[in-house]
């Protein structure tokens, strides 16, 4: 509370309750927080304005799950629309020591009333100390509880019992911790096994699988050749009982596969997959991602081809990916990539040309291009170090996800800076006219400005002449065209 001494008279109260674990999800914990939380407003005089909630939402050291009802109570009281805040006890309100004092801290500043039920005061330096060591206290119970855990964990492992937690593995009954299998969807993984040992692809294991009418664990959609590799790969198909990233056993519990079989399989895939080129996440082509097949609406792939007189590019319907329905790509869909793109290509320019120009020079655009080299190298090497097993498993997917985040912000800030420049350029239709691969991602950003999405159609097999304009269906950008409308490309 503020200092002097006597209370303040509060009157937009923010109440904040919180609890880690609700199970069962009856937010019966935050009730009895809120009822007395209100209470002590009753006999203060204050008036509560907003309850902010955080059901099933940890505070620890440990947790990275952001709380976004403390995020925009502590956002309130800075901008003055509470001016008081009241929890049910300090560990509700933060377990780290940092964060309770960079919340004294903003108290200070900002001048808000403090309260909670057990009755600390943040009115004299005495208050705050014995508030800050019981802060300190709420986070080494915390961390004395994570040691528990962690210990109980590598003890329950030891044993040959896997984590019970996350989402079901396909192969394996719901709700029963990995000790009960589905005696059907082991058949079909074991099918599976037997196709990989017989060359087979996962591609083909997929179709198998959708025919026989199994779907994914998960959100339960239909199989597509990365689904049915994300099954072989999970190392409790095959029994194996690990701990950051340690093997310690088998399981004791039924599996799928033996670890035999599961090390087989893992040698097979590992054979088949390419190795990631550098700068293999950067688009190639100007109208990836625009693309998509007529019949099921998934996205088109565009890559090179190579028959027995030419080398050429070809977009077509991936059957990897699934369809707008979720069910896998109809594959019906392959055309010449290059006749597609003069016809796009004729479309932009004319919008272009229809622009009034913008006259206003501007700097050039920020080039992060060393920038997005040199983290995509940093990936490529700490991927080398992990598949040498000189990186531990939790330091790898730690580390690579702080590296994949950095690359995608970085090439946000570039797609951001290439729209920027297109569309303030002194001349938009010399940016466009550049066909250079430098000047792609900034060609991009102007084909974002005037397509939303190319709906492709198939002309059948065999045709020697050009194809009619009307199979491909453009939808300008900020036009929702029905889906039975098929409006011809503007052959201007």
């Amino acid at each position: 509370m503020r200092s002097g001494g006597a209370i303040p008279k509060a009157t937009r109260v923010g109440v904040y309750v919180r609890i880690s674990k609700d199970r069962k999800g009856q937010e019966l914990g935050i009730q009895r927080q809120e009822k007395a939380c209100r209470e002590l407003c009753d006999r203060l005089g204050w008036t509560v304005l907003k309850v902010y909630p955080e059901n099933d939402v940890s505070a620890s050291t440990s947790s990275r799950k952001p709380r976004p009802a403390f995020t925009e109570m502590m956002k309130d009281a800075r901008s003055g629309i509470i001016d008081a805040i009241v929890v049910y006890s300090i560990d509700r309100l933060t377990r780290r020591i940092t964060e309770l004092t960079s919340f004294l801290e903003e108290q200070k500043e900002h001048g808000f009333a403090f309260a909670t039920t057990e009755g600390e005061d943040t009115a004299s330096a005495s208050g705050r100390m014995i508030l800050t060591i019981k802060g300190a206290v709420a986070q080494q119970e915390t961390e004395r509880m994570a040691e528990r855990v962690n210990s109980a964990l590598l003890q329950r492992r030891e044993k040959g019992k896997p984590h019970a937690g996350g989402p079901r593995v396909f192969g394996f009954a719901a709700d029963s911790g990995f000790q009960r299998v589905v005696p059907e969807e082991v058949e079909l993984i074991r099918l599976g096994y037997d196709m990989l040992m017989d060359r087979k692809t996962p591609g083909e294991i997929a179709r198998v699988w959708n025919a026989k009418g199994a779907r994914s664990s998960g959100a339960g959609t239909w199989w597509t050749p990365n689904k049915v590799k994300r099954v072989y790969r999970s190392e409790r198909v095959g029994g194996i009982i690990t701990y950051k990233g340690q093997v310690l056993g088998d399981s004791i519990y039924p599996h799928p596969l033996t670890k035999e079989e599961w090390e087989n399989v893992q040698a097979v895939l590992d054979s088949r997959a390419a190795p990631v080129a550098k700068g293999a996440g950067k688009r190639k082509h100007l109208y990836s991602g625009f693309l998509k097949c007529g019949p099921c609406g998934s996205n088109m792939a565009i890559q090179w081809v190579t028959d027995k007189t030419r080398t050429f590019r070809q977009t077509r319907c991936a059957t990897n990916r699934n369809a707008t329905d979720g069910r896998p790509a109809c594959g019906k869909v392959s055309r010449a990539y290059t006749w597609v793109e003069e016809q796009l290509n004729k479309v932009v320019e004319a919008a272009l040309l229809a622009q009034q120009p913008n006259i206003t020079p501007v700097e050039s655009g920020t080039d992060l291009t060393g920038e997005i080299s040199l983290l995509e190298e940093r990936i490529r090497l700490l991927r080398l170090r992990w598949k040498e097993q000189k990186l531990e498993d939790e330091d790898y997917f730690d580390s690579l996800g702080h590296l994949r985040a950095e690359l995608q912000s970085l090439r946000t800030r570039e797609a951001a800076a290439a729209v920027a420049q297109s569309q303030t350029e002194v001349d938009a239709l010399a940016v466009w006219r550049d066909d250079t691969m430098q000047n792609l991602e900034r060609r991009r950003a102007i084909v974002a400005t005037v397509i939303s999405e190319v709906e492709v159609h198939s002309v059948g097999r065999g045709r020697r002449k050009p194809p009619e304009l009307d199979s491909i269906t453009v939808t300008p950008v900020g036009q929702h065209r029905p889906e039975e409308e098929h409006a011809p490309v503007d052959d201007h």
